[in-house]
Parts: structure tokens; C-alpha cells; sequence
């Protein structure tokens, strides 16, 4: 590691501490989706009335009749064996819907409930740490659940979606107290069963105007709606919102990962495995210029992806990425604007060959 890495590192350890400090009040710029600014929960696996979570009145529209999709961003701690589940979303288990996680013994396990405790399914496998993208649905027939736009694990209902007249919780569930010990980001709550393809087509994009059959949006770093009908409050002991560290350069490019225009850090993971299986290994860098690089996978003389970065400030104020890949297999590559904290992820889904990202929207110039 160069000395300049080096010291960018140690800068951005220390910026992650001082992030703790952020308030809700923060400029526009780190909003974007994913992971501009989140709420962190501090479950310690007991059922309290103190634990945080996000309280939305009850209404009508929080109450799917016929359908629902349940989505969010979230970095959990897999709880130990011994503890109980923890709830991301929830409108009482009991006799409405639920989504969350539990350990199985060999790891945490996405569960949902659509209408009460004998809706119980288990699909999924919640990994420790990372970012991902979740995803629960259900159109009275079947049940989906997905994360980051795979399908893993599906179930016949014996029902449509049912409500209650109690609040909706994210981070609780007013019969299930259990907050997450993680992050949790975009929430949003639809009254459709929407399709895989739909899912992936707003999984890494901020959703901030009405959309046909969408009830309510929570960027998660603010209480309200983004939508403006469905506000809520903060209660219980949650810790201030927190958002990426920003620091100055991403140094240079390593073995691991690419550093583009002086601030685009970008990496890459990939898998050969079923959906819902462990990343299989870490994207390495083979090329690295000072706007473009290339990544490989399984050997340093098959190269795989090459990304790049382009200045189009001078025409729609905006940084854009565009990438090309030689490979069909599962990737997710990350891109940070380390001088603004905001992450953009790509995914390319198995099968056919992958397709050209040509972001000229990714982030904006200052």
C-alpha cells in the first residue's frame, strides 16, 4: 500500500468516528440512493419498549389489501444463536405483515409474515455486515423474497396481505420491540406485487415522486415520507443518523480496488453460486489509468470488467459511469465519491452476457 493510500485510509477510519456527530439537517447532495445518509439501529437482542425505531401512524394506505412489496437497504449484525429475531418492518406479526431476520444456526435468515403468525416463511440468507438490497412480495398466490434483485426463495400463500389498526414500525414491530442492530436505508412500501424486473429497475436509485401503486418512501435519514403522506417519529433510544465519511482522494489504485479522477473509489465482488449463496470472491484490478480501469476474476490474463469515470460537469452537471464486461456471471461493483460520501451500486444478474452501464447521471458535480 503507497503512503498516500495509506494516509487516506487512516483520514477516512477517523472521518467514520466523527460521522457519529451528523445531524438530520445535511445538505441535499448526500441523499442519494444508495447510502447517503441512513438511521443505525443498536438492538442488543432484548424485547424494550426503549429500543429505536421509526413509528408511522396507522392509515388506510398502510394497509394492502390485495398486494404488497416491502423493500429496504440494510447492513445488519447477524444475531448470535441464542438471541431473537429483529425487525426491520413490521404492523404486528400477529394478524398483519412483518419482515426481518433470524439466525438459523449457520447465519441470519430473511422471514416474513403477510397476514399473521400462520404466514411464517423463511427465505434467503441475510449475509453479516455489507449493504444489500431486500425485497419481500406478494400478490395473495405467491410469495417472493429477493435481495439485491435475486429471487431467493419463494412460497404459496393461503391469502391475501392483511392489516391492523396498529402503527407501522420500521425498526420494530409494535408486538415484536426487537430493533436491528445495523442500518437501514429506503424503505418503501408498495400496494402491488411488483415483478424482479421492476425491483431491479429502481434498486440503486433514489424514489422520490409517486409512482402507480407505491403507498409511501423513507429515506430513513429523516422520519418523514418522502412522498408526504405517511410521516412518522423517532422514538425510543436510536442513535444520530449517520451518513458516509468524506475525505479528500482516494489515493491511488490498489490490487483491490480502483481509484479513478483522484475521488472514484470503485470495487468489485463476484459469485458462481445459486442466488443467496456467499460472494465467491473479490474483484482485482489488472489495469488502472487515471479515468479508466480493468478488473479480473478468476485469472489475471482473463480480464473481465473495465469501468470508467467521465467529466460531463460541462454538460449536464453531472460525473458519469460507464462500464463493459466480457463475463456472465454475477458481479456487484461498487463506486464511491469519496469527497461527497455518496455510493452508487451496479449489478450484473447471471445468465446472458452482461450489459453496458452507461450512467450519465451518477453523481453530481459540486
Amino acid at each position: 500500500m503507497s503512503h498516500s493510500l495509506a494516509a487516506a485510509r487512516s483520514h477516512r477510519a477517523a472521518l467514520r468516528i466523527a460521522c457519529l456527530a451528523l445531524l438530520l439537517g445535511v445538505p441535499a447532495a448526500l441523499s442519494a440512493q444508495p447510502f447517503g445518509l441512513w438511521t443505525a439501529f443498536a438492538g442488543d437482542g432484548t424485547m424494550d419498549a426503549t429500543n429505536g425505531r421509526l413509528q408511522i401512524p396507522d392509515s388506510p394506505a398502510l394497509n394492502p389489501t390485495s398486494a404488497i412489496t416491502i423493500e429496504a437497504w440494510v447492513s445488519l449484525s447477524v444475531p448470535s444463536p441464542n438471541q431473537s429475531c429483529r425487525s426491520i418492518v413490521g404492523k404486528d406479526y400477529h394478524t398483519a405483515y412483518w419482515v426481518g431476520y433470524c439466525n438459523s444456526g449457520s447465519g441470519a435468515v430473511l422471514r416474513s409474515y403477510v397476514h399473521g403468525t400462520a404466514s411464517q416463511f423463511n427465505g434467503g440468507v441475510i449475509p453479516n455486515g455489507p449493504w444489500i438490497h431486500i425485497a419481500v412480495t406478494s400478490d395473495g398466490t405467491t410469495r417472493n423474497h429477493y435481495i439485491d434483485g435475486e429471487l431467493v426463495g419463494t412460497h404459496a400463500e393461503t391469502g391475501p396481505p392483511a392489516g391492523s389498526t396498529m402503527p407501522l414500525e420500521i425498526g420494530g414491530d409494535p408486538s415484536w420491540v426487537y430493533s436491528p442492530n445495523g442500518l437501514v436505508n429506503e424503505v418503501r412500501l408498495w400496494n402491488v406485487a411488483r415483478t424482479q424486473d421492476e425491483i431491479r429497475s429502481t434498486i440503486n436509485v433514489p424514489v422520490r415522486s409517486a409512482q402507480p401503486g407505491l403507498v409511501a418512501v423513507w429515506p430513513m435519514f429523516t422520519p418523514n415520507d418522502a412522498l408526504g403522506g405517511h410521516d412518522g417519529t423517532f422514538s425510543g433510544n436510536i442513535p444520530p443518523v449517520l451518513g458516509p465519511p468524506a475525505i479528500v482522494t482516494c489515493g491511488s489504485s490498489t490490487v483491490s480496488a480502483l481509484c479513478l479522477a483522484g475521488k472514484y473509489e470503485i470495487n468489485a465482488t463476484w459469485r458462481t453460486g445459486p442466488p443467496g449463496t456467499a460472494t465467491t470472491g473479490n474483484a482485482s484490478v489488472v489495469v488502472a489509468g487515471p479515468d479508466s480501469g480493468i478488473f479480473w476474476f478468476f485469472d489475471s490474463s482473463n480480464w473481465e470488467v473495465m469501468v470508467k469515470v467521465i467529466n460531463g460537469c460541462g454538460l449536464n452537471n453531472q460525473w458519469w459511469v460507464f462500464s463493459a464486461a466480457t463475463t456472465n456471471v454475477f458481479y456487484q461493483m461498487n463506486v464511491t465519491d469519496v469527497q461527497s460520501g455518496q455510493t452508487k451500486i451496479y449489478f450484473n444478474y447471471p445468465g446472458p452476457p452482461a450489459p453496458a452501464v452507461t450512467d450519465t447521471t451518477a453523481f453530481p458535480c459540486p
